[in-house]
This record gives structure tokens, C-alpha cells and sequence, in this order.
């Protein structure tokens, strides 16, 4: 069955429809590419938390070492360590190390002589003369190389940040002195510089020999919290997501989880100690920038917007067509009928004609008046 369209649902039902694809276009054009625009930020700014918490640690590795390499650098020092004199060490240094400790927070500053001995523990004085061979490998390191050394380490104290330099006494290795600390320090200054939490999760069998181990009680498959900012690493991270991080062959592995109401994604980075082996896994809680309120909001503010727009446009374009092509169109058909029916009296006049219309409307005025010639 044919369908007949008057002229003006003939005109608008054609205009309508490209008016309404070409506004879905857009609404999903710009859809995406505000989706894109916030994927780039939140992925930026997990990248950034994550160069910056490294950057943390390693400027700490740095400095502990660097401190490492001003003490062992001084003769008096070089000359004194290789007589093994722990008391003239302790009358020298106690003072140093105290000021640094009360201001700084410093937490050890350590001498070592071969083989692998400890002479000097300015931060526990009443322990010296025990063998490090079992448990400290950045000592066994330096004194096998005699080259100096960064990062991190687990032994018999947990897991500290260590920079360990070799003391030199005329040409001959002598011992080692090192500073270091723990990863509280560094973690709280890391969570101010990202504002957001982060923790530690390590694997259980290099931590075999600290005593601590065994009184930490959440255990997450093969991995042992070591530490994180916040109160319950329980509520953000699992043995799953660990396991996937642990398999991920990516600089990191993200898990988005949802907790109090708000979005999270769960950053899991490689922890490497000071031979560049993986022990575990740093994380990072960051709140979603991309969250699906956000982008449920994001369509629904975009379709309001191009749905307003498609609106005024059909009326700005639908009261134009009307004055100047419909209404005019209208009104000369109606007179060109009347035209046909001998109706010549009435002078045709259509005061929005512009164009072709207006010429149409000029051959039919002439129509008219050559009609009303004949009939007379």
C-alpha cells in the first residue's frame, strides 16, 4: 500500500531522521573521546604514583649510601676500623649517629669487618662480634666485589633499605659500613607525594629466617603483608589478584574493586631487593578517575545535550522552512486549484517568496491574469 506524505511531513520526516543520525554520531563521538580522554588520565596517573613511589625508595637507596661512602672516605675512620678498634668507632661516631637519628629519623649505621663480622652497631651496641654470613648479602656482596651497593634487603631484621659501602686502608680491603632503615619512613612520605595508600606484600621464603614472621597473621597464598598505610590490606588486596600480578608480564597489574562506596584500582608493581630480584609485590590503592557513575553520567549529560540541540535545531530550521518553501508552496497551490476552477479575482501575492518560489509565484500571477482575460 502507497503512503502519501503531505509537503510537510514529506520535508521534515527526511530532515528529522538526518538530523537525528547525524546528533547520534556526535553524542557517540564525543562520547568516546571523553571516555578516551579520562582512560589516558587515570592511566597516567597510576604510571606517575608508581615512578614516583620507585623514585622514593631509590632516592633513599641513594642517600644511605652516599652516607656510606662519606664515612667510609675518612682516613681517620679507614685507619681505625682496620685495627678492629671498636671503642675509638663508637667515641667517634655515637655522636653522629645520634644526631641523625633524633632529627633524621636514621635507624642503623653499621661496621663491618672481614670476614662478614660485625664490629660496630651504633644503633644496638650491645650486639657486635656475630656472623652476617647467613643473613646479610649486601655485606657479602660489597666484600666479594669491593664495589658498593643499594636497595633493598631481607635478613634476620625484616626488610630494610641499605646502602653499604667497602672501607679502603692503604689499597687493602679493610671492612664495610653501611646505613640504612625501614620502609615505614618512606612509605608515609610516598602516600603524601601521591595521596594515596599503598603497602607491601613480600614472598614468604626469603623472609624464613626473621623472627617477625611469625607474628604476622594474614597471609595471602605464597605472600606475607609486610606493611601498608592504611588499616586492613584484607579490604583491597587477594591471593588471586597476587597471583595474577606474580603471571602479568607487564610493569604492573591493575584490579579494580569497590569498597565504602567508591571505586578503586589496585596497582601491583614488582618489588625488587638490591640484585634486582623480584621478592614481592608494592601496591597501590588509587580512586578511579573512570568510575561507571562517571561515565553513566558522562552519556547521559551527552545525549541530554545533543537531544537539546537537535530540538532547537529542528525548530530553527522546521519555522524557516515553513515560512519561506511551505507556507508559500501551500498557499500557491491552493490558488493555482482555485486557478483551475475560474477563480481569477483575487491577485496573487505571497510576501516570503524568495527564489525559485518567487518565480513560480510570478508564472502563476501571470496564469491568473491570462485566465481572467479568456473568461472575460
Amino acid at each position: 500500500m502507497k503512503i502519501e506524505l503531505g509537503l510537510k511531513t514529506g520535508i521534515a520526516l527526511p530532515l528529522l531522521a538526518i538530523l537525528i543520525i547525524g546528533m547520534s554520531i556526535l553524542v557517540v563521538f564525543n562520547y568516546l573521546s571523553q571516555i578516551n580522554i579520562l582512560q589516558k588520565e587515570e592511566a597516567q596517573s597510576i604510571e606517575s604514583s608508581i615512578n614516583t613511589a620507585q623514585f622514593f625508595i631509590e632516592t633513599a637507596g641513594i642517600h644511605y649510601q652516599q652516607m656510606a661512602a662519606l664515612v667510609a672516605n675518612m682516613p681517620d675512620i679507614q685507619e681505625t676500623l682496620s685495627k678492629k678498634d671498636r671503642n675509638r668507632l663508637i667515641d667517634k661516631l655515637l655522636p653522629t649517629f645520634n644526631y641523625l637519628h633524633e632529627n633524621f629519623g636514621l635507624a642503623q649505621f653499621h661496621l663491618q669487618i672481614p670476614p662478614a663480622t660485625s664490629l660496630v652497631r651504633l644503633h644496638d651496641l650491645a650486639r657486635f662480634g656475630d656472623d652476617l654470613s647467613t643473613f646479610r648479602e649486601t655485606v657479602l656482596q660489597v666484600e666479594k666485589t669491593k664495589k658498593g651497593v643499594r636497595g633493598l634487603e631481607l635478613g634476620v631484621g625484616g626488610v630494610g633499605l641499605r646502602g653499604v659501602e667497602p672501607v679502603f686502608y692503604k689499597d687493602n680491603y679493610v671492612g664495610s659500613v653501611d646505613f640504612g632503615g625501614g620502609l615505614k619512613t618512606e612509605f608515609e612520605q610516598i602516600k603524601k607525594a601521591i595521596n594515596a595508600d599503598l603497602g607491601v606484600v613480600l614472598y614468604q621464603q626469603p623472609l624464613q629466617k626473621w623472627p617477625g614472621l611469625q607474628d604476622i597473621k594474614e597471609r595471602f597464598g605464597e605472600f606475607v603483608p609486610i606493611y601498608f598505610t592504611a588499616k586492613d590490606p584484607k579490604l583491597f588486596i587477594s591471593e588471586s589478584a597476587l597471583k595474577e600480578a606474580a603471571q602479568s608480564k607487564e610493569k604492573y597489574y591493575i584490579e579494580y574493586v569497590s569498597k565504602f562506596g567508591k571505586d578503586y584500582a589496585v596497582v601491583y608493581t614488582p618489588f625488587k631487593d638490591f640484585s634486582g630480584k623480584t621478592v614481592g609485590f608494592m601496591y597501590i590503592i588509587k580512586e578511579r578517575i573512570l568510575t561507571p557513575a562517571r561515565i553513566f553520567t558522562i552519556l547521559g549529560i551527552n545525549v541530554f545535550v545533543y537531544a537539546l540541540m537537535l530540538v532547537l535545531i529542528a525548530v530553527v530550521i522546521g519555522y524557516f522552512m515553513n515560512k519561506y518553501v511551505i507556507n508559500p508552496i501551500v498557499t500557491l497551490t491552493k490558488t493555482a486549484d482555485e486557478i483551475s476552477m475560474g477563480k481569477t479575482a483575487q491577485k496573487i501575492e505571497i510576501k516570503n517568496a524568495r527564489g525559485e518560489i518567487a518565480v513560480l509565484a510570478k508564472a502563476i500571477e501571470r496564469m491568473r491574469i491570462t485566465m481572467k482575460k479568456l473568461l472575460e
